[in-house]
């Protein structure tokens, strides 16, 4: 009788043990998938967030270099020469009204630079947020399908050792039991 028993056990611990590996295969393939995704989705938001930041320096740069031919214009060309061969000293300046000008200037000047870094560190930030929240929006679902499906592995994966424990323990009480059936040939009975 514990022949059977061992017999049939054992393939049916065979039989769960295949299920399992094969369940096993499954849930593996999809994390990798899920890795994969969360890779390609981390690359992708971050290269569209690099040619933003980029594209934000760019635009810093063009307002500085549009910011001398905004003065030569409100100033003349003659006056701002003279204002930006002075290297800030006003000592060249004789004229009340040209003085008056280039404390104007001066004041115009730093206001532009002041107004462009602060508008350029707001959308920087803005740009930061958004982003940290495309993250959180696109890639936390993936995080936890990954979890999820690493949670899945290790069950099947404790399952796989209890079932293979069977299959080994069902094995023995075959092969013991196949002993006590084998005939016996020496005519002692």
């Amino acid at each position: 009788m514990g022949f059977l028993l061992g017999a049939f056990g054992k393939l049916a611990a065979g039989r769960r043990v295949r299920d399992l590996q094969a369940r096993m295969m499954r849930v593996q393939s999809r994390m990798r998938r899920a890795t994969r995704q969360i890779e390609s989705v981390s690359k992708m938001l971050e290269t569209q967030k690099k040619a933003e930041l980029n594209g934000l320096s760019v635009m810093s740069n063009c307002a500085n270099m549009a910011m001398p031919g905004l003065f030569q214009q409100q100033y003349g060309p003659e006056l701002y020469a003279k204002f930006m061969g002075m290297g800030g000293q006003q000592g060249g300046l004789t004229d009340p009204a040209e003085i008056q000008k280039y404390g104007e200037f001066q004041m115009a000047q730093s206001q532009f630079k002041s107004r462009n870094e602060l508008m350029i560190t707001q959308m920087k930030q803005q740009i930061e947020e958004r982003y940290e929240n495309l993250n959180d929006a696109l890639l936390e679902p993936l995080k936890m399908e990954e979890d999820s499906l690493q949670t899945e592995k290790d069950s099947l994966e404790s399952q796989i050792q209890i079932a293979q424990q069977d299959y080994e323990a069902c094995k023995k009480m075959e092969s013991a039991d196949a002993k006590n059936l084998a005939p016996n040939y020496t005519g002692q009975g």
